[in-house]
């Protein structure tokens, strides 16, 4: 049996894998009967939410609210797994 280098599931494949896993969760909870989350309407979230950006224009789910997340976890997640994919893969 030959040893090689274990098996080591790198950072930003983790980072893809659990934006991807809530993208899915998005996509069950956005099809069935009703979502659990919610904004209130005078909040900031709430505002945002009701915006032409993710009412018209960005709108992949019928919950806005959805919407307004999976912005906000591209935003703060695929940068910093694009630049370690970069790097990881310059180094090979």
């Amino acid at each position: 049996m030959q040893k090689g280098r274990p098996i080591r599931i790198r950072g930003w494949v983790a980072t893809l894998v659990a934006f991807l896993v809530l993208q899915l969760i998005f996509l069950v909870i956005d099809n069935s009967s009703g979502s659990p989350f919610y904004f209130e309407q005078g909040t900031i979230l709430g505002r945002l939410s009701n915006s032409k950006f993710f009412t018209e224009e960005f709108a992949p789910y019928k919950t806005l609210q959805f919407n307004v997340y999976t912005v906000f976890l591209a935003i703060a997640l695929l940068p910093g797994a694009l630049i370690s994919a970069i790097k990881d893969f310059s180094r090979k």
